[in-house]
């Protein structure tokens, strides 16, 4: 180590210090700035894969084996939970988009919507955890079912596989979700 005795010196030895890096990190190769990110879910209802954003998921938990069913509610009324004390009304989506019911496995998930004071679940087949996208979504597919376009903002691709953009904030202001009375 160099005898430091002057404050200049110091400057000197970080000067020197400063040189050496740059000289070494030259060779070393250089990380592409990917931009702008988002953070979504990836979830899966019947063969379909779809993300939400973060921000609209609060939590997502396993199905609980105890579900109170809610007599005469809609048939995509799945039932009542109790989520750490919480009573959580819990919906189908399989069966409340696609008009079949969800095949309940050890890969069910609740997604609890995070929208305002409300406080409801989603029967999802399978969630695949977060994804990270670098480009905003493009337009939905026109392949995809009128029934399902209302709920859709877009698509995104990664890795060879199609993700459909969906919405809780436009399935909850649906007035036919929230009339869940049969």
């Amino acid at each position: 180590m160099a005898d430091i005795q002057t404050p200049e010196d110091i400057i000197s030895l970080l000067q020197d210090m400063e040189r050496r890096s740059k000289q070494k990190a030259a060779g070393l190769e250089q990380q592409e700035d990917m931009g702008e990110t988002w953070t979504a879910i990836g979830f899966r209802i019947g063969e379909q894969h779809y993300v939400i954003p973060l921000s609209d998921s609060r939590e997502v938990f396993p199905l609980p084996e105890q579900v109170t069913p809610v007599p005469k509610a809609q048939s995509w009324v799945f039932g009542i939970v109790n989520l750490r004390g919480e009573l959580l009304p819990v919906f189908d989506l399989n069966l409340y988009l696609h008009g079949k019911a969800s095949k309940v496995s050890k890969r069910s998930r609740v997604m609890v919507i995070n929208h305002s004071d409300l406080s409801t679940g989603v029967l999802v087949d399978e969630v695949f955890g977060l994804k990270h996208f670098q480009q905003e979504p493009g337009p939905i597919a026109s392949s995809r079912p009128v029934n399902l376009t209302p709920y859709l903002t877009g698509s995104v691709f990664q890795q060879d596989r199609g993700w459909d953009v969906f919405s809780f904030h436009k399935l909850i202001n649906d007035p036919r979700f929230m009339n869940a009375a049969a």
